[in-house]
């Protein structure tokens, strides 16, 4: 376990969740450095996603602390995650398929010129953050006539938009094509190369020593290993799993 810093974007250290008599994590540790992409490696039911939602607020700790940039945070729901800057996109996107981009975007949000939404102020404000991470969103598009990536992106951008310096993605490829996936990862490194944290969260090795700077594997909802993508191989990678 390292020593809480301000060096760590996030730092979740003897995260302990129960279900029941049932335990979803156990005593589990994850120190993520500010500005790297960390990934999330284990299969199915090794308590992934369960970290994720207690980092982002979704599911509360029975025991364990929270630090985010050095200081110890209470994250009691995503409200909560959100002001401490961070995002998470999950794998169903929670998106209004009827409205467009930018209306999905300001939806609860206040507005400088209330009653009254400032659309065109929003829309020139994901136009930049587009620009700069490479997302290529139209802000004026129905979310209904996008495809599947470009939802995603709009949900990057959602994140973005309301502040997150971290940024959690759940199985991010699963529902990608190949090229899609590709666009993705240079998306995933500009917004490591523009100071952001990117979780990612997968069971995919090649995906996780392609992408990420430091893996930490799980198994059985507990954390296993933390080391450098490139570490290990994949055979020892498997192993670990």
């Amino acid at each position: 376990m390292a020593t809480v810093s301000s060096d760590y974007a996030v730092q979740m250290h003897g995260i302990t969740k129960r279900f029941g008599a049932f335990y979803a994590l156990k005593d589990m540790n994850l120190d993520v450095k500010k500005g790297s992409i960390h990934s999330l490696l284990g299969e199915n039911g090794a308590g992934k996603s369960t970290l994720m939602n207690v980092l982002y607020g979704l599911y509360q700790a029975d025991e364990g602390e929270i630090y985010i940039g050095g200081k110890k945070t209470d994250i009691k729901n995503p409200n909560a995650a959100i002001a401490n800057g961070i995002g998470m996109v999950h794998q169903h996107f929670m998106l209004i398929p009827e409205l467009s981009v930018v209306e999905n975007l300001v939806l609860g949000r206040r507005s400088r010129r209330e009653p009254f939404l400032d659309l065109e102020e929003a829309s020139e404000e994901i136009r930049k953050l587009s620009e700069m991470y490479g997302l290529d969103v139209d802000p004026k598009a129905k979310v209904c006539d996008l495809p599947v990536g470009s939802q995603q992106r709009v949900e990057i951008i959602k994140a973005l938009y309301r502040g997150a310096n971290v940024l959690i993605l759940d199985e991010p490829t699963a529902v990608l094509a190949p090229q899609e996936a590709e666009h993705l990862g240079t998306v995933i490194r500009t917004l490591s190369e523009q100071g952001k944290t990117v979780i990612f969260i997968t069971h995919k090795l090649m995906e996780a020593r392609d992408l990420a700077h430091n893996i930490t594997i799980l198994r059985n909802g507990k954390t296993i290993v933390t080391v450098p993508a490139r570490e290990k191989s994949n055979e020892e990678l498997a192993q670990l799993m």
